[in-house]
């Protein structure tokens, strides 16, 4: 093998020095002025990019709000349907009543409405001179309410419950003679939970009735499929159980889980499947 002369190792050492000198080490990073970026460089994590400084401000002390269509969000005044809703979350009430109801004499002739939503009951009567226009249709229902129901039997007996209208419309006189006879019959502290004086039933509007399965009525009715069905889906229709049980401290009522009132969608998908809420807390009455 041939030796190098000194001199070659010599410029080899000296040009490999000066090439060091000039390029610094491979793996150093940039060096980065505070001064320079207006702040001290962070590396960002690799699984998401550095939050923007919107991002990182101080969050809001109030919980998100859940996502409601933009129908639902429109007016205030309105409670949002179930869908807005978690299910675990309970009925939204309408608010209280900024009406009293001081109705006498004639002005008993027309019934105590909270928002256009009639109210009758003990504390909110209609006189003998109040007969809805509707009285003389199918079962003296107001028509949306009676096809409403319509519907509403076509799927219950789709399900296997098969229902229909034992009682719709009762006139002044009709309710007095049945309320009478419910006091010869019972005690009266019965009698009074579950008939009505006259004036005092719902049915003289024509927006409430007695649904049945072709044989049990009053408190046997709960039992029955029926009733259960009725209490999971009456709101899809239009309708409320408006006496649920627990409640007749409010309603003034025992529990009916036959006694149906319609009030229309909007509302009554407020009040959900078996819901105990009642027409005088959503309204505000209670």
């Amino acid at each position: 093998m041939t030796s190098r002369p000194p001199a070659v190792f010599a410029c080899a050492l000296i040009g490999a020095l000066l090439l060091s000198a000039c390029s610094g080490p491979a793996s150093a990073e940039p060096a980065v002025s505070p001064a320079a970026s207006g702040s001290i460089a962070v590396p960002a994590p690799t699984s998401e990019p550095a939050p923007t400084a919107s991002a990182q401000a101080e969050p809001s002390t109030e919980p998100a709000p859940p996502s409601v269509p933009a129908s639902a969000s429109a007016s205030a005044s309105r409670p949002a349907t179930p869908e807005a809703i978690a299910p675990a979350d309970p009925p939204t009430r309408r608010g209280t009543a900024s009406v009293s109801d001081d109705r006498t004499g004639k002005a008993l002739d027309t019934p105590f409405t909270v928002d256009g939503v009639v109210v009758v009951s003990k504390k909110h009567r209609v006189s003998a001179g109040y007969v809805p226009p509707w009285a003389s249709q199918p079962h003296g229902l107001h028509p949306d309410a009676y096809a409403a129901f319509q519907t509403m039997a076509a799927a219950a007996k789709k399900d296997g419950a098969p229902i229909s209208i034992r009682s719709g419309y009762r006139s002044f006189a009709d309710q007095k003679a049945s309320f009478a006879k419910a006091m010869k019959q019972y005690d009266e502290a019965t009698a009074r939970r579950y008939y009505a004086e006259a004036g005092a039933s719902e049915h003289q509007t024509g927006l409430a009735l007695d649904a049945w399965d072709g044989r049990n009525r009053g408190t046997a009715f709960a039992r029955t499929k029926q009733a259960t069905w009725l209490a999971a889906h009456a709101h899809e229709y239009g309708f409320i159980v408006r006496y649920p049980q627990g409640k007749t401290d409010i309603t003034g009522y025992a529990w009916e889980s036959w006694h149906l009132r319609w009030v229309g969608k909007e509302i009554s998908s407020t009040f959900g499947p078996n819901s105990s809420l009642t027409l005088e807390e959503y309204l505000g009455l209670a």
